[in-house]
């Protein structure tokens, strides 16, 4: 099952999410993503958070058109967005996509990102959809993207050293190398086939994929 789900940050919009937003099989909205849903022109199956970011006759609209709600205190032990994701996996969701999660607070920013590494969420594939790039949160294994020839891309260690990697299809191949976390060894590669391959056997990646045509 894929899921879309729309944080409080800044939405950046372009044709692909737009169309995933109609495609997907879950839309759920933490808390102010509630906002994006009609820019996106779906109405979300969930809203949950604590609501303190929420207008109100947004809320109420949702309420009225039966929309599940799920509101839980704001002293709470996980973001809104980590509800959010955790929701989602209960619903059954294997492939999760997130739009509004960059922009406005850099701690939350970052933090949304550091979420996405926790090994809770190993086994579940994890796309961030922001400002004219892609972002993908690789746990060890392997992993295919369609790309271009001829886009930026970064890898980043996000947890740990990024061990054993293997890169094919770049202009900057890598075989079995090991990139300390905090390195940017890994920063501007450049893809030259329409599918690049990367290989790792321990650490969490930030794959990054900039797109500066859409």
């Amino acid at each position: 099952m894929n899921a879309l789900i729309l944080a409080n940050g800044e939405l950046h919009t372009s044709t692909e999410l737009m169309e995933l937003a109609q495609s997907v099989d879950l839309l759920i909205a933490a808390d102010g993503g509630a906002k994006h849903s009609p820019i996106l022109q779906r109405t979300p199956e969930t809203l949950i958070g604590d609501f303190d970011s929420v207008a109100n006759d947004l809320l109420c609209e949702f309420q009225n058109i039966g929309v599940e709600i799920l509101q839980y205190p704001t002293r709470k032990n996980a973001t809104d967005l980590e509800l959010a994701i955790d929701h989602a996996i209960q619903k059954g969701a294997t492939t999760i996509y997130f739009a509004g999660m960059l922009g406005g607070r850099w701690d939350m920013s970052l933090a949304n990102i550091f979420l996405l590494a926790s090994e809770k969420y190993k086994h579940i594939r994890l796309t961030l959809l922001g400002d004219k790039c892609k972002m993908y949160i690789l746990h060890p294994g392997n992993n295919s993207f369609t790309t271009k020839p001829g886009q930026s891309t970064s890898l980043l260690p996000l947890k740990g050293n990024g061990e054993s990697i293997s890169l094919t299809g770049f202009e900057y191949p890598l075989d079995k190398y090991t990139i300390a976390f905090g390195s940017s060894i890994g920063v501007s590669n450049i893809a030259v086939k329409k599918t690049v391959h990367i290989k790792h056997s321990a650490g969490v990646l930030l794959f990054i994929v900039s797109n500066d045509s859409d």
